[in-house]
């Protein structure tokens, strides 16, 4: 009887175990490519993906990426409700937030990324830091404790014949992720700056000529 009794509290623990691990790895997100082979100006399609036993009311992630390679150009929510929060953008990082004012399930396709492939080149997509969020009793938008975000990269080739790009995403839920444009920096254009010192000297040379030249006219 007592070794049935320590059966019995063993499997219990052990279900125990089970229950636990499997609600630890309930809440996750993580990021796919439709294809890993593309050609240069054509739209590459990321998906972020994400599960969560309680329904969500926001998600955000910061995918990041090779600017010389691959420019970011928006993202779209599949979920009803769930409208993209516009930041500004920095080179080198997509910064993906979306929110909704109602709870939402989350179990599976999250958001689609556009980006258009610049040039030739081997490159990768990975997720810096991401958060699936939700509101607590106050009211307050606060993260889901335990994600298990998935930082695996995405390797991606890209050719550099010329391909066609996607159509551009529509609606009222589109999320801008371009970056701002950087503002060249200061050249100095001696060509200029030569032609204008010419132009100096030979103002100078016929103010001086005419200074010599006036009072023998007089």
């Amino acid at each position: 009887m007592k070794n049935l009794s320590l059966i019995i509290l063993f499997v219990m623990m052990s279900l125990v175990s089970v229950i636990t691990v499997h609600a630890q790895a309930a809440e996750s997100l993580w990021i796919q490519a439709n294809t890993s082979a593309y050609k240069t100006n054509e739209t590459v399609i990321i998906t972020i993906n994400g599960a969560s036993a309680t329904p969500i009311q926001g998600f955000t992630a910061q995918i990041r990426y090779d600017p010389s390679c691959l420019q970011p150009e928006n993202g779209t929510s599949p979920i009803p409700g769930m409208n993209g929060l516009a930041v500004p953008q920095q080179a080198g990082i997509a910064d993906v937030s979306f929110a909704s004012t109602t709870p939402q399930t989350a179990n599976g396709l999250l958001a689609e990324l556009r980006f258009k492939a610049l040039k030739g080149c081997q490159t990768s997509l990975m997720v810096d830091t991401a958060a699936l969020v939700v509101r607590n009793e106050a009211g307050l938008a606060v993260s889901v404790p335990g994600i298990h975000i998935d930082q695996t990269p995405i390797m991606l080739s890209i050719d550099s014949t010329e391909g066609s790009p996607q159509p551009e995403a529509a609606g009222p839920s589109v999320l801008p992720l371009k970056p701002a444009n950087v503002p060249a920096a200061f050249t100095v254009n001696w060509r200029m700056i030569g032609s204008l010192a010419l132009i100096g000297i030979i103002i100078v040379f016929i103010i001086g000529l005419f200074v010599v030249l006036k009072p023998s006219v007089q």
